[in-house]
């Protein structure tokens, strides 16, 4: 008698067990048990956006004192994400901010981007906000993003950025029409590929030493896109010629892809043509940009500081960060992002 009762209680437990799992399962599995306001929140959360979107931090005191430069940490796409940020010394929360992103190269970090480039020093000087973006650590167990090689991380980096932007917005007074992508090595990669996939949301580009592997999903901009790039010639890391064996291809063939997209026509101008640098530019594109390239004899793979050029008798010194930031703030996004 006692092992039937037994035998019938561990029935009912192994049902109700059962049961319990079933419920669970379908739950999980259709999203019950999840308001809709969850389950719209989730979706919201992995949205890119790819149109301007106006600053919440308008008229809010900074989080964040002005003049100097903290990490931050943001959660996007299913992980924990950091940035470095420098609020320049002159931040005031009633004019909208131009915004810099800044990304480093791979094996590198957002505080080397930093050193590097100097560009919190342009921050301060200009009222301008500087963001420099950390990469995740990919399968060589180096920090990088995710432009299309085996190699780099493999996180949704386009929607970290877009997620970046919104939480920038949010706290800090940023002119919506200007904020610009700028990049190094394989940071120059991530800049070609926010050219390609937020085009309608950062108004121009610069890179310097970029690797440009083919952009996953093809490289479709919602509207032409004024781009600068700086590359040497001696670079043996992303040759200026291109490598088969990296998916790199030459920086000639780049830039043709580039001057189809912006719908530009004729030969480019050569403005600067001294010793072994040349600097040229196509002007005639589609809604006014430009596309800007200097090509500079002998150079390795670096960023260069005030490069000094002897030509006839005259010294010309070439900074990387002084021609970038010349160049993108000039461009600003028109009122929709797709038409001037």
């Amino acid at each position: 008698m006692r092992s039937s009762q037994q035998h019938y209680s561990l029935i009912i437990a192994s049902i109700f067990l059962l049961t319990s799992l079933l419920f669970w399962f379908l739950m999980s599995y259709s999203g019950l048990g999840r308001t809709t306001s969850q389950v719209a929140s989730a979706k919201e959360k992995d949205t890119v956006i790819t149109r301007p979107v106006q600053s919440a931090g308008c008229g809010k005191p900074s989080p964040q004192v002005p003049g100097t430069s903290s990490e931050q940490a943001i959660f996007s796409g299913g992980i924990t994400r950091y940035y470095l940020l420098h609020i320049p010394k002159g931040y005031r929360d009633t004019t909208g901010d131009a915004l810099i992103l800044a990304f480093h190269g791979h094996g590198s970090s957002a505080t080397q981007q930093e050193n590097l480039t100097g560009f919190s020093a342009f921050a301060d000087a200009y009222n301008v906000i500087a963001a420099y973006p950390q990469g995740a650590v990919g399968a060589d167990h180096h920090t990088g993003w995710n432009t299309g090689p085996a190699w780099n991380p493999a996180t949704n980096d386009v929607l970290y950025i877009s997620d970046l932007l919104q939480r920038l917005q949010a706290r800090w007074c940023i002119n919506p029409r200007r904020i610009y992508a700028v990049g190094f090595s394989n940071g120059g990669g991530m800049t070609n590929l926010l050219a390609c996939k937020l085009a309608g949301r950062i108004a121009a580009f610069g890179s310097v030493s970029g690797a440009y592997p083919a952009a996953p999903g093809g490289c479709h901009p919602m509207r032409p896109v004024p781009f600068i790039e700086l590359h040497g010639t001696g670079d043996r890391v992303v040759p200026y010629g291109g490598s088969l064996a990296k998916g790199y291809p030459p920086i000639t063939h780049w830039l043709r892809q580039w001057v189809q997209r912006d719908g530009c026509t004729g030969n480019p101008v050569v403005f600067f043509d001294r010793a072994n640098v040349i600097g040229e530019r196509w002007t005639k594109c589609l809604d006014h940009v430009s596309l800007v390239h200097y090509m500079i004899g002998g150079m390795g793979h670096m960023w260069p500081h005030h490069l000094i050029i002897h030509f006839r008798g005259q010294i010309t010194t070439l900074d990387a960060s002084t021609l970038i930031w010349v160049f993108i703030r000039n461009y600003s996004l028109p009122p929709n992002g797709l038409k001037t």
